[in-house]
């Protein structure tokens, strides 16, 4: 019992610390470090703001990451001190690190959608430009490679390998199709905020309101492609367990292993954290005539 006392004490603490951090405003100097790696010029620039939907953003972001974590931990807990099975049966069961990845995505979208912006005499729609032009295109097509070898494998495994898997190695099309929906709510949400209408300003406000959508984006690709690197670490670790032939036991498994411990923490790091991450789209000359465009129209 002491072991569970334990136990249930760190994971406590743990989501008090993050809570904790969610509702904790930015510091100066933290928001000052933001604005250099987006390349914005700390003179002039709307603290205010930046303050306010940074604080929103992480708020809503640790609190949808909180949520599943706590519940999905508490019944895991309530089910090995009071039931005889090892697991929480469904839909408990869903509520797992993928389903943490989940709520912290989600979260990101509300910070934006929920986010209003400084109201003008016109509002114009955001000049054309891209998702790659916020994350870069090697982001961008790592998430979409990775993504459909997360459903491809799941396929394949549930499918084509049904009758070469060991018995007790049931492999069930749950992580693919989990997948292929993930990726089609993450890109309509990334078009979305991409071309979500904009305030007419002047450039440097332009500037500002293009770094914090590139922060959500950040935040969003990399909780997105950390998740399907934990689907397919997963896909490929229960393939290797149970189908027959040496070589494919060894490298599958310790291929899901990478997946799982390096891909996935990587992609939380460097594409979700940047610590430098301009948005690649127009010049200044071409930034100005665009909105004398807009303001004309």
């Amino acid at each position: 019992m002491v072991g569970w006392s334990l136990w249930i004490a760190i994971f406590l603490a743990i989501v008090a610390l993050l809570l904790y951090r969610a509702f904790r405003p930015h510091r100066r100097a933290q928001v000052v470090e933001w604005a250099a790696g987006h390349g914005l010029p700390t003179t002039g620039l709307d603290w205010d703001q930046a303050s306010r939907y940074l604080d929103r953003s992480r708020c809503l972001r640790t609190v949808g990451f909180v949520i599943p974590l706590f519940l999905g931990g508490t019944t895991s807990i309530v089910w090995a001190l009071v039931y005889t099975q090892p697991s929480p049966p469904f839909p408990f069961d869903l509520l797992g690190s993928p389903s943490w990845l989940v709520g912290y995505l989600l979260g990101a979208v509300l910070a934006e959608v929920t986010w209003t912006r400084p109201r003008t005499q016109k509002a114009a729609a955001l000049v054309p430009r891209r998702v790659a032009d916020y994350i870069g295109r090697p982001a961008l097509g790592l998430i979409r490679v990775v993504g459909l070898a997360t459903i491809a494998v799941g396929v394949i495994g549930h499918w084509f390998l049904a009758g070469h898997l060991r018995a007790g190695f049931g492999f069930g099309p749950v992580p693919a199709v989990t997948a292929a929906v993930v990726l089609v709510l993450m890109e309509a949400s990334l078009w979305f905020i991409v071309h979500r209408r904009q305030p007419v300003g002047s450039e440097s406000q332009m500037r500002l309101d293009d770094a914090l959508r590139s922060t959500t984006i950040h935040r969003m690709a990399g909780a997105g492609l950390g998740m399907m690197f934990l689907f397919l670490g997963y896909e490929l670790f229960s393939i290797g367990g149970g189908i027959e032939g040496q070589a494919l036991r060894i490298i599958l498994p310790w291929a899901g292993v990478a997946c799982v411990f390096v891909g996935a923490p990587l992609s939380w790091q460097r594409v979700g954290h940047p610590r430098v991450w301009p948005v690649r789209r127009h010049t200044s000359g071409e930034a100005a005539s665009n909105t004398a465009d807009r303001t004309a129209t």
